[in-house]
C-alpha cells in the first residue's frame, strides 16, 4: 500500500496588536471596553492595575487580564490577550515576514484572496517570474 501525501500551509491569521504600556493605558481600556480594575492586595501596597477585557472563551481568568507588557489582539472573534512571551512566540510581523524574496506575507495572502485557485507555490512562482521579467527588462 502507497500513501500518497501533499503538502499544506496552514490559513494564516492576522490580528490588530498592540502592546499595553503605562503612556496607552486608558486609551486601551476604552478601545476594547475593557474596565480598569486592580488585583486584590494582600498587604499594605495596591495591587497592579490591569484592564479587564471581554475575551471571546477564555481558557482561565488571567487570559481576561491585560497587564502592562501584555498584548491585546483584536481578531474576527473578538479580543484576545497574551503575555509579552506567548505574543512573541506565537506571532510574527506581517510585513516583516516574507514568502519568497522582495514578497512580504500580507502581499502574499492579499493575492491568494484574489486567486484563491492558486497555490502558494504557484504565487512564488508566479512572483520570480515577474521579478525576472523585471530584471530584464
Amino acid at each position: 500500500m502507497s500513501v500518497s501525501t501533499a503538502k499544506y500551509i496552514r490559513k494564516p491569521l492576522f490580528v490588530a496588536a498592540v502592546r499595553v504600556t503605562g503612556a496607552n493605558f486608558d486609551e486601551i481600556a476604552e478601545w476594547c471596553q475593557g474596565e480598569i480594575q486592580e488585583e486584590d492586595a494582600s498587604g499594605k501596597s495596591p495591587g497592579k492595575k490591569f484592564i479587564r477585557v471581554r475575551v471571546h472563551n477564555p481558557k482561565n481568568p488571567r487570559q481576561t487580564k491585560a497587564f502592562v507588557g501584555d498584548w491585546l489582539l483584536y481578531t474576527e472573534r473578538g479580543y484576545k490577550v497574551y503575555t509579552n512571551k506567548a505574543f512573541r512566540e506565537s506571532f510574527d510581523e506581517a510585513e516583516k515576514e516574507e514568502v519568497v524574496p522582495g514578497l512580504p506575507l500580507n502581499q502574499a495572502v492579499s493575492l491568494l484572496k484574489e486567486q484563491p485557485e492558486l497555490t502558494l507555490d504557484q504565487v512564488r512562482q508566479k512572483i520570480q517570474e515577474e521579478q525576472t521579467n523585471q530584471e530584464v527588462a
